[in-house]
């Protein structure tokens, strides 16, 4: 019994959503789940690796997601890799942006890929190219052009993949990106002074900023070299980027959080 079924029994808590499809891989489970209102999909046992909304399919759910989207208020770049695919909400709110951004998707679970074509609606356009491989094999790959933004978002069915906040990960993906281009990371907790992450980030990149999310979520925001706006500003673009996508002013809040790494 994995230690989510005994917080579930525990606690009485249970998956939402009635199950539609069920896949097995390599990795473990893949689940697609129905609700009234959303789409779900997990990998084992009750955490969500991504939610779709029915209403609106290009409106995120999970406000970490929102606030690694808040990254593209701070480049006018239109080339993105996106590293963890998941059922694509970052994907489709991404492309709903902005139609003609060039973006790449790396994704290292082919049914994963299989599962959010049939179930969660990904954009199609010849602007997407999607990759089966893994995230750091790719980034070691060359690639012909730089990218303006770079999204990680490695998770397994109850963590985060290690490697995403090691030097040598974020010294990969510092080579991929454009002169003005921007990190983007989805990690569990604020890097505490003196950590390695934290150590790393300093030593790596120009700019750091963070953003604490409802959920306990953190996403990094990690520039090659320093930026020219203030946090008011970068902090209002945000907020701006984020009415785009009809998200609602309780939400669009969210900018406030986005405060500098290092005093």
């Amino acid at each position: 019994m994995t230690n989510t079924d005994v917080f579930s029994n525990k606690f009485n808590i249970q998956p939402q959503g009635d199950i539609v499809c069920h896949v097995k891989d390599e990795y473990g489970d893949i689940i697609v789940a129905d609700t009234e209102d959303h789409r779900i999909l997990r990998f084992e046992g009750i955490n969500e690796q991504s939610k779709m909304s029915k209403k609106d399919v290009n409106l995120p759910v999970h406000h970490y997601s929102k606030a690694m989207l808040m990254a593209t208020a701070f480049t006018c770049g239109r080339t993105a890799l996106l590293l963890g695919l998941g059922g694509g909400a970052l994907l489709r709110a991404l492309h709903a942006l902005d139609e003609q951004r060039v973006m790449d998707v790396v994704e290292l679970r082919a049914h994963v890929l299989s599962v959010a074509r049939e179930w969660f609606t990904l954009p199609g356009s010849d602007k997407i190219s999607y990759h089966i491989e893994d995230a750091k094999h790719y980034l070691r790959k060359e690639c012909t052009y730089p990218y303006d933004l770079i999204f990680s978002d490695l998770y397994t069915a109850f963590s985060m993949d290690p490697s995403q906040g090691t030097e040598a990960f974020l010294r990969l993906c510092l080579e991929k990106l454009s002169d003005q281009g921007w990190l983007v990371l989805n990690y569990y907790e604020v890097p505490r002074a003196g950590s390695a992450l934290y150590c790393a980030l300093r030593e790596v990149f120009g700019e750091v900023l963070y953003c604490r999310v409802p959920s306990g979520n953190v996403v990094i925001y990690a520039a090659r070299k320093p930026h020219l706006q203030t946090i008011s500003e970068l902090r209002e673009q945000a907020k701006l980027m984020l009415s785009r996508l009809n998200i609602s002013n309780e939400i669009s809040d969210l900018s406030k959080n986005i405060v500098p790494l290092f005093p």
